[in-house]
């Protein structure tokens, strides 16, 4: 378990609040324990904590989000005998949360110096198959050795997702993240993306995509960018918002 101390470094360091970087830690210390499994082989990593853990995005993330490739009956019970032997060895606690797809469960931390637990929400979907596997190696400053690749989407993959995502539903670090995606290198495969919009039945079209960021607002970015962003960085999330619909309208 991370200590006071440690943890006290650390929220210095990223300048933001100490339980985001407890969240971090938990985050990375399961991620550790699933990769060490066999079967995770078959589990890729994606999203917004993905893109911050192994391809060097910065802004902190709640969820740690998963494409499965494994038999549903075969991961619940994969899954079941690892999270029990994970409450042994740490002070952690597991419980699904029903969804209409795929699987969700809410991992619980008692961290010995906080009042309050720590909570981070995993999501599993089992609804598409991974078209671009990749696997990474987690560095970290946070007292966790990672010796296990961590298996994923590849940095086109989350990209294509994170089109999907601002099509199909109004969450405003979307807008972050295809700007930092873009930023770290990530290609726009149409391709790529018209696999994702094929479960929904759709092509992709760079007009309507343009016509969506229409529906995003600044104070909306604001608020929920804020409490994933270092403190120092908070009052320019105005700004930062014109910057990044400037650029999407321009690179997209």
């Amino acid at each position: 378990m991370i200590s006071q101390n440690e943890l006290k470094k650390l929220t210095k360091k990223y300048k933001i609040h100490e339980t985001i970087v407890a969240r971090e830690f938990v985050q990375i210390s399961f991620l550790k324990e699933l990769y060490a499994e066999s079967f995770s082989k078959k589990i890729f990593f994606k999203g917004g904590t993905a893109i911050r853990l192994l391809f060097g995005g910065q802004r902190f993330s709640e969820d740690l989000d998963f494409t499965v490739m494994l038999d549903e009956k075969e991961f619940l019970r994969k899954i079941t005998v690892f999270f029990s032997k994970l409450e042994k060895l740490y002070p952690f606690k597991f419980k699904e949360r029903k969804t209409l797809t795929g699987k969700t469960f809410l991992l619980s931390a008692d961290i010995p110096f906080f009042k309050n637990n720590v909570f981070v929400k995993l999501d599993f979907s089992m609804r598409e198959k991974v078209l671009q596997p990749t696997k990474s190696i987690l560095r970290t400053d946070y007292p966790v050795i990672v010796q296990s690749f961590i298996h994923s989407l590849s940095l086109d993959e989350i990209f294509a997702e994170k089109i999907r995502a601002v099509l199909k539903r109004k969450k405003h670090r979307d807008l972050y993240d295809l700007w930092i995606l873009q930023e770290l290198g990530a290609k726009m495969d149409i391709e790529l993306i018209n696999e994702k919009l094929a479960y929904h039945n759709e092509e992709f079209e760079a007009e309507e995509l343009k016509k969506r960021l229409k529906i995003f607002s600044k104070n909306g970015f604001i608020k929920d960018l804020r409490p994933f962003v270092p403190i120092n960085e908070r009052d320019k999330l105005g700004e930062l918002f014109e910057f990044v619909l400037a650029y999407l309208k321009k690179n997209i």
